[in-house]
C-alpha cells in the first residue's frame, strides 16, 4: 500500500463525499470504510452499537469527541461528518490493535496537513461564499434651525394650553435660553463657516450623554462645572457669553468637536457623578476659594 494507491480510493470515492453550504463535509459509509482499509460491513456493526449498553472501542471514542449515540446510528444513511471520518481513520491507523489498518494510517498522513474537512472542500470545488458588507446605520441628521425653533414654539403653546397659561417660570426660560443660545450658535456657523462646537459642559453632559444635571442636591450642576475647572483645567477655559436663566453671562465652554476633549469632558462627567460627595472633594481641593464663573 502506497500514498499513489490511497491517492487512487479518494479519487474512487469522490461522488460519494458531499459538502455543504457551510463548508461541512460529509462521507457515505462505504467511502469512509474504503479509505479507511476495512470492511464495510464491520464498520456498520461498529456504529450499531452505538445506542447498546455495550458500545465498540470506536464509538466510546466518537463519543468522546462530542458525537451523540442516536446520531451515529442514522450515519449510515445521512453519511459520517468530516470531524467523525478523522476519528475513525484515526482510530483504524492506530488504535484498532489487530484490526490496524496501512492504508487507514496512510489516509491519516495524507490529511495531516490540511484536514479531511478541506480535502472535501477541496475535492468538490467548495469556496467560502462572498460575505454581504454589513450596511452602516445611516445618521440621521438634525432638522433646521427653523424647523428645530419653530417645532419649540409649537411645544411651548402646548404646554402653555395644558396647564391653562400657567407655564412653570423655571421652564419657560429655558425654552427661551434653548432658543436663543440656538440661534447664537446658528450664527456663529454661518459667519465662521467652521464645525467647531463649543459647549457648556453642563449643556454637554445633557444633550451629548444623555444626562441629567440636577439643579441642586449632591450633583448640582454648579459643582460640575467647578469639578471640570478644577481637576481637568487642561480642557480649556474660555469662555462666552450665553443666556442663562434669560440674563446673559459668560461660562465656560469647550471644543466638543475636539476628540480628546470631549473624551476628557466624559471622563470628568462620569467621575463627577460617580463620586458620594462632590462638594467635599472640590472643598478639599480648594475650588470654592476662586471666584465662580457659571458653567452652563
Amino acid at each position: 500500500m502506497s500514498q499513489i494507491e490511497v491517492a487512487r480510493i479518494i479519487d474512487q470515492i469522490k461522488q460519494e463525499i458531499t459538502v455543504d453550504s457551510n463548508g461541512q463535509g460529509k462521507a457515505s459509509l462505504r467511502a469512509t470504510a474504503r479509505l479507511a482499509g476495512v470492511d464495510a460491513a464491520g464498520l456498520f456493526r461498529s456504529l450499531k452499537t452505538a445506542v447498546d449498553n455495550s458500545r465498540s472501542k470506536m464509538v466510546e471514542k466518537l463519543i468522546h469527541k462530542g458525537f451523540e449515540g442516536v446520531d451515529i446510528l442514522g450515519w449510515s444513511q445521512s453519511g459520517i461528518p468530516d470531524a467523525a471520518v478523522a476519528a475513525i481513520l484515526h482510530y483504524y491507523g492506530y488504535e484498532a490493535r489487530k484490526r490496524c489498518s496501512e492504508q487507514a494510517r496512510l489516509a491519516c498522513e495524507a490529511f495531516e496537513s490540511i484536514g479531511v474537512r478541506a480535502w472535501m472542500q477541496d475535492i468538490m470545488g467548495w469556496t467560502k461564499p462572498a460575505t454581504q458588507p454589513q450596511e452602516q446605520p445611516s445618521t440621521l441628521a438634525l432638522p433646521p434651525v427653523e424647523q428645530r425653533l419653530h417645532t419649540l414654539v409649537l411645544a411651548m403653546k402646548t404646554l402653555a394650553e395644558l396647564t391653562g397659561g400657567r407655564l412653570n417660570p423655571y421652564m419657560e426660560q429655558q425654552f427661551k435660553d434653548y432658543a436663543g443660545n440656538l440661534l447664537a450658535e446658528h450664527n456663529r456657523k454661518l459667519l465662521t463657516s467652521s464645525e467647531e462646537r463649543w459647549l457648556g459642559v453642563v449643556n454637554f453632559a445633557e444633550s451629548e450623554l444623555a444626562k441629567k444635571v440636577p439643579l441642586s442636591g449632591a450633583h448640582y450642576r454648579g459643582h460640575l462645572g467647578t469639578w471640570v475647572r478644577t481637576f481637568y483645567p487642561q480642557l480649556g477655559d474660555r469662555q462666552e457669553t450665553r443666556l442663562v436663566n434669560g440674563v446673559q453671562q459668560p461660562i465656560y465652554v469647550y471644543a466638543c468637536h475636539d476628540p480628546v476633549v470631549a473624551a476628557g469632558l466624559t471622563k470628568a462627567i462620569d467621575e463627577f457623578f460617580a463620586h458620594p460627595n462632590p462638594a467635599a472633594a472640590l472643598r478639599i481641593a480648594g475650588a470654592f476659594s476662586k471666584k465662580a464663573v457659571v458653567t452652563a
